[in-house]
């Protein structure tokens, strides 16, 4: 066996114990190793340490490869085509969808990082949704956006703020249309500030919000330095007790945690706070690590990374799951008996499942764009849904597109990362966006690996 050498899509990720996995993002297969053995598969050494039928194995599996840099990269490129037609197919099957509202761009808070800053001074708050804007986009739009139904469908309140009084007469309608439909489930993303005004909507019950994210910034002092209303008064006292009401009302709970690089130690301290309060590892509250920032092991200290990393294999453990939206990974720890696509996008930019309304009849696909009229992908008025040429370009961000990513050993795991992020920081959507993601690839994975270990 001459001319093997690693695989260009070989990642690694140690798991403790001196063993490492090794996954490959080209044939998706994970093997667990000996770290020794690991790092030196992923710093390109001599393979004369590997006995003749450890690299067949390895060859096998595709963590070693005879071909030539540009013909691995040439049939990961074919293999990215496949599973990209296949995931088009299986899309237009797919009985799920969903629609987000902007009930309102007002928010009773003003955090310094909001990207709805980016509106700007001059941008003109419209009025709230109203009830009938409500009532005509379902009787007049929604088996437009939506010609076919899904069985699995999800409305998200969103905003500004969505639980704000003004926007009780839109949400009442919302939950009215659900309470008929019994196979939409309702959500909203909200400060929670104002819940105890709002709490009648709220509940395990058809026809009322069954899911709740709630963000913390960190401990109580860094929280209070940046989720602050203009008054300036704390807010995690009161978003802490809205927690504790929710799980009263038995609604799932999400916390989303806020993880601001060099303060990764307010991260920890919140943790351990969550823990004492008993709410982390709570059958009702699930949590999850949002950066605010870039979050990589080179843009931040040792010190800084290690705690990252051992406060999210912590919160793992005692939550049962890794705090990331990338639970799809799980599956891949099942590939001997299961199989499943990957991913060739990030997110639903482009397809044909989710869609983002708000007052004003426009129609987005990104939150962070929702208010920047030349960033809509189509708008409803007289009875009609029109949809703009932007829609078919953001169809086109997928790996196919981003030639960098194709060099990506993550790629699949990944889909290019955030094309907002990618056309705001790097000139354009058909650009990379790498953010934090491959390291939270690489934990979530470490976390699905030890849970099954436990288990077995």
């Amino acid at each position: 066996m001459k001319n093997l050498r690693a695989s260009s899509y070989l990642n690694q990720v140690d798991v403790g114990d001196e063993t490492s996995l090794l996954f490959n993002g080209a044939t998706l297969c994970i093997d667990l190793v000996p770290t020794e053995y690991a790092s030196r598969l992923s710093n390109g050494d001599d393979l004369s340490f590997l006995s003749a039928e450890e690299k067949q194995h390895l060859l096998k599996r595709g963590h070693l490869t005879a071909l030539t840099h540009k013909r691995e990269l040439e049939e990961f490129w074919k293999q990215v085509r496949f599973i990209s037609e296949k995931s088009i197919k299986l899309d237009r099957k797919r009985k799920m969808g969903n629609l987000s509202f902007i009930l309102t761009y007002n928010c009773n808070l003003s955090c310094s990082y909001c990207y709805q800053k980016s509106l700007g001074d001059n941008f003109k708050i419209p009025p709230p949704m109203s009830g009938e804007f409500v009532d005509s986009l379902f009787s007049n739009y929604f088996s437009q956006l939506f010609p076919k139904v899904p069985d699995n469908f999800l409305f998200t309140l969103f905003g500004g703020e969505p639980l704000l009084p003004n926007n009780r007469e839109a949400i009442t309608r919302i939950l009215a249309y659900t309470k008929k439909h019994p196979s939409i489930r309702v959500s909203v993303a909200t400060n929670a500030t104002t819940l105890s005004e709002m709490v009648d909507l709220i509940g395990p019950e058809k026809g009322k919000i069954q899911n709740v994210q709630v963000t913390l910034d960190g401990d109580q002092l860094l929280h209070d330095e940046n989720r602050i209303p203009r008054s300036g008064k704390p807010t995690f006292g009161a978003m802490i007790a809205a927690i504790r009401q929710l799980i009263q009302l038995k609604v799932n709970t999400v916390i989303r945690m806020h993880i601001h690089p060099g303060r990764l130690g307010s991260s920890k301290k919140l943790v351990d706070y969550l823990e004492k309060e008993k709410m982390l590892g709570h059958p009702g509250v699930g949590v999850y690590f949002a950066p605010i920032n870039t979050f990589t092991s080179e843009k931040n200290s040792p010190a800084d990374f290690d705690i990252f990393c051992r406060t999210f294999q912590e919160v793992a453990v005692k939550t049962n799951r890794p705090p990331s939206n990338l639970d799809f990974m799980n599956k891949f720890l099942e590939m001997q008996t299961k199989r499943m696509l990957p991913k060739v996008r990030y997110c639903g930019l482009g397809s044909d499942i989710f869609y983002v309304v708000d007052p004003l009849g426009d129609i987005y696909q990104c939150y962070e764009e929702a208010g920047h009229k030349d960033r809509r992908i189509g708008t409803f008025s007289n009875g009609k849904v029109k949809f703009l040429a932007l829609k078919e370009m953001y169809s086109k961000r997928h790996l196919l597109n981003l030639p960098e990513c194709i060099r990506c050993s993550t790629a699949l795991f990944c889909g290019g990362g955030c094309p907002c992020h990618a056309r705001i920081h790097n000139g354009s959507i058909f650009k990379s966006y790498c953010h934090q993601n491959r390291e939270f690839i690489a934990q979530t994975l470490k976390a699905f690996f030890l849970k099954q270990e436990v288990k077995s």
